[in-house]
């Protein structure tokens, strides 16, 4: 009866070490599949916003301004693009403007060579599970797409 006694305390232990691990594997799922999905909806943003952006430009300053506003323009609204399953707001856009796809401006010199747009969006992903590990309470996700205008299409380059 001495054998049976350890044996039946072990099953006990490894039991509960091994709903341990299992519960921390979920945890950690749960949290790391949140912060995909929030990355695919910061994309699909990044995509749509590009493009409204590319439609823009005709070589103008204006171009350039109504290129920055339509990249905005999908974060407002009633039909407004949200992220975290349509919880939040976008709400920290960054628009650049280039000649070659290469060197990136804010405020472009020539707005004539402005052929490329690229939109930025960083935002703060809450983190549930993952704060047993890390003393924080969210982390940034970016996501950045870059569209071009050729003739009078836009084109989605990255």
């Amino acid at each position: 009866m001495a054998v049976r006694r350890s044996r039946n305390g072990f099953v006990l232990i490894a039991t509960s070490i091994a709903l341990t691990l299992l519960l921390a594997l979920a945890a950690l799922g749960i949290d790391l599949g949140r912060m995909y999905v929030i990355r695919a909806e910061l994309q699909s943003f990044t995509d749509a916003a590009a493009l409204s952006a590319a439609l823009e430009l005709d070589g103008s300053g204006a171009g350039i301004a109504n290129a920055r506003a339509g990249a905005g323009r999908l974060a407002m609204g009633p039909h407004a693009m949200r992220f975290d399953l349509g919880a939040e707001p976008i709400t920290n856009i960054e628009t650049s403007f280039s000649a070659d796809g290469k060197m990136w401006e804010q405020r472009p010199l020539q707005p004539g060579e402005a052929h490329f747009v690229r939109v930025t969006v960083t935002e703060p992903a809450p983190l549930i599970f993952l704060r047993i590990f890390q003393p924080v309470t969210r982390t940034n996700i970016s996501a950045v797409s870059v569209a071009a205008k050729v003739e009078d299409q836009a084109r989605l380059m990255q």
